[in-house]
């Protein structure tokens, strides 16, 4: 019995926010006291208290709209009927490019996969209709209320930065030239930056990992790159050349990037003269809870401060996604 009320407890303290109850503040209720004063989750929540928080909604939310799907499916024929499951091969290759697959392998050896999970898509948007349909004809009702974003302050500092520095949103990237995933957003984030190059500020950090060993010379290295203004040719070619990342292969990139003064750049490497800023970049991250690459912090930025407050996500997400993030700043 003890057990189960300490379960209890435990999902109280992550489902109490999510539960719609006038009489507490649905996104920051009070958790306890100290010496008479009041404790709310805010005071005491991290960024992986939230995360466990939005897991939580996201799995109740799966469960109630499978229970919901359920019962309708089964007693009303208006909720019957199944999607066309139907995947042509031109639409399969248009997958496949867009994801741009190609180093994965053949469009050949991966169409089965690519049809498998375009088929599961549909099943996937065909349910996510009929609960919408569901809400709007009020067969159904959902009192869950997602988490708040958890919300932290990055300093932009002498991060690398593209587009409007007049900007009020940033989208700040901590990231590492040996990590894979940091690779497979980057075709992603070039051309975000083209197209929100009027209306957003995008700056880039460095957070090379441990187990990564060449990756914080490389780090280095675009900053000197940077040094002689060709971080950004730079910066690409590393992503683009992450098995080859030994003092040799830096130094013959700063020639292939246009770097003018090979000499200096030589020397600026040898010496490690920007050591100091790549660890001030890596003390930043620790401090708002980054832990893995890449990271990012999509937010409002404040030019007089030089920081940018907003919520932080990491992985290579699909431009869509990101996308969206910089829409929902934009429209505040």
């Amino acid at each position: 019995m003890k057990k189960a009320w300490a379960l209890l407890g435990l999902t109280w303290l992550l489902v109490g926010p999510l539960i719609a109850d006038p009489l507490l503040e649905k996104n920051d209720p009070v958790i306890g006291t100290v010496n008479g004063n009041q404790v709310r989750l805010s005071q005491v929540e991290d960024k992986e208290i939230n995360d466990l928080r939005l897991q939580l909604y996201q799995a109740l939310t799966s469960k109630l709209k499978e229970r919901t799907l359920a019962e309708l499916t089964a007693n009303n024929p208006a909720y019957q009927g199944q999607p066309s499951l139907d995947i042509s091969e031109k639409l399969a290759k248009e997958f496949y490019d867009k994801q741009g697959l190609k180093a994965r392998g053949s469009f050949e050896q991966l169409k089965p996969q690519i049809i498998q999970y375009l088929m599961s898509q549909k099943m996937r948007d065909h349910f996510e209709e009929l609960y919408a349909r569901a809400l709007k004809e009020r067969k159904a009702q959902n009192y869950l209320n997602e988490p708040a974003p958890f919300l932290v302050t990055a300093e932009v500092a002498t991060a690398y930065l593209w587009g409007n520095p007049k900007s009020g949103v940033m989208l700040l990237e901590f990231s590492d030239y040996q990590c894979p995933f940091c690779s497979r957003v980057q075709p992603s984030l070039t051309e975000l930056r083209g197209e929100y190059k009027k209306k957003v500020l995008f700056g880039y950090r460095h957070f090379p990992l441990e187990f990564h060993t060449e990756a914080d010379e490389a780090a280095i290295a675009v900053e000197c790159a940077r040094e002689q203004g060709k971080f950004e040719p730079y910066h690409h070619l590393l992503f683009s050349n992450q098995k080859a990342l030994q003092i040799k292969d830096l130094k013959a990139y700063a020639k292939q990037a246009g770097v003018s003064n090979q000499k200096s750049f030589d020397s600026c490497l040898d010496q490690e003269k920007y050591r100091g800023q790549v660890n001030q970049d890596m003390r930043a991250a620790g401090a708002i809870g980054i832990r893995g690459t890449p990271s990012f912090v999509v937010g409002r930025y404040d030019t007089k401060t030089g920081n940018v407050k907003g919520e932080m996500f990491s992985g290579a997400l699909p431009k869509e996604q990101i996308a969206a993030l910089l829409d929902k700043y934009l429209a505040q």
